[in-house]
């Protein structure tokens, strides 16, 4: 999944949640016949580890690449309505 944007990143020694906007990940619209179902960017959420003494990007670009090479699973966080 492509992150578009880091909302928050929380680390606790080596255990590292991020909450960011990831592309394609909200269903829109549901397939028809002549067209395949329709996706938009949510805010999501994901954890992991990281491995003893390993470094992560400081600038968000970096860590946007580092999270794509990853590939974590992002969990979809619902939509809050004001």
């Amino acid at each position: 999944m492509h992150v578009l944007a880091i909302e928050d990143t929380f680390i606790d020694g080596n255990d590292v949640t991020v909450t960011a906007v990831v592309d394609d990940m909200r269903l829109i619209r549901k397939s028809t016949h002549l067209d395949p179902d329709e996706y938009a960017p949510a805010l999501c959420r994901t954890s992991f580890e990281l491995d003893e003494g390993e470094q992560i990007p400081l600038d968000e670009d970096g860590f946007c690449d580092y999270l794509a090479l990853l590939n974590p699973d992002w969990e979809l966080l619902p939509i809050e309505n004001d």
